[in-house]
């Protein structure tokens, strides 16, 4: 399995095979926690080969730098079959998340693993903001 995409943006959606990605952010910043991003989604796009076809469980998490988790893991169950005509087959995920609430300050992580192992990893840090309310970039 190969991770072709792992990103936390504004929003997502899967359309017959096409993923649609708006807004990739690899922060936010707020003027104090704990800090509540209404909706965002996690979205992945994974390659699989002849030799991985079968019963599959993906597992996301979001934790601290201590290794902490932040919300209660994501998990997935799937099949992935690929057609006789291709070599591979890539399955879209969209998470959607609703209201994630995020405690401290720091840089966090969101973590893939598919089947028990750890495949991947993305930064999101959350930063103190001198502006007034919660925003999706870094800049101050």
């Amino acid at each position: 399995m190969k991770i072709e995409l792992l990103a936390i943006c504004d929003a997502a959606t899967d359309y017959q095979g096409r993923l649609n990605v708006l807004g990739v952010f690899e922060g936010i910043a707020a003027p104090k926690t704990p800090v509540v991003r209404e909706r965002c989604c996690i979205v992945t796009r994974l390659r699989f080969g002849r030799n991985e076809v079968g019963p599959h469980q993906l597992k996301i998490s979001l934790r601290n730098s201590k290794g902490v988790q932040l919300m209660p893991e994501m998990k997935a169950n799937f099949s992935v079959k690929v057609p006789p005509n291709r070599a591979s087959v890539a399955v879209n995920m969209v998470l959607n998340l609703n209201k994630l609430k995020i405690e401290e300050f720091g840089n966090h992580e969101i973590a893939l693993s598919m089947d028990e192992t750890l495949q991947g990893t993305v930064p999101l840090t959350v930063a103190r903001s001198m502006k007034k309310q919660v925003r999706g970039t870094m800049d101050n």
